[in-house]
């Protein structure tokens, strides 16, 4: 077989240089009215179309899903990188008032430590202090025990 040439307006030599033409008919959609008397007799077929695909069941026309589009992967990419740069934005910000907060608590605690040890302090001093009470009023009760003068003519100072 030979590579042929086809002009326009010349008669093809063979069946192979014929141009295949598709041709595409129109469909109009026609509306049928129940009640009424049809217009066209296409209007009868149509209806008769109608009735019949009715009576088979409602068919459901699937849509092709749509792939995803380049546009929107993108616009998910920025959407996620504006999320994580809006994130790492906050932490820069906040990592000073987080160390501030820290070094509060280490205050706090330091604080907390001095004040428990002060008031074990004072607990133990007023203990001491309660002793002492006692030792002095058991000194003052054995004072009252004690002759106002001895065998050998000592004079006691009394204390009250």
């Amino acid at each position: 077989m030979t590579n042929s040439v086809v002009v326009e307006g010349e008669a093809p030599e063979t069946d192979d240089e014929m141009p295949v033409v598709a041709h595409r008919v129109k469909a109009t959609k026609v509306s049928v009215v129940e009640g009424e008397a049809p217009e066209t007799d296409d209007e009868i077929d149509t209806a008769a179309a109608t009735k019949s695909s009715a009576a088979v069941g409602p068919t459901t026309a699937e849509m092709p899903v749509k792939a995803r589009v380049h546009v929107d992967e993108k616009l998910v990419q920025r959407w996620r990188t504006l999320g994580t740069d809006t994130l790492m934005l906050s932490l820069r910000r906040l990592q000073p008032t987080m160390k501030t907060v820290d070094d509060m608590e280490k205050c706090l605690d330091n604080t907390l430590a001095s004040v428990q040890a002060a008031s074990a302090l004072v607990r133990r001093t007023s203990a001491v202090v309660y002793h002492l009470e006692d030792s002095v009023n058991a000194l003052i009760e054995a004072s009252k025990l004690i002759p106002e003068k001895f065998e050998n003519t000592v004079e006691v100072m009394k204390l009250m």
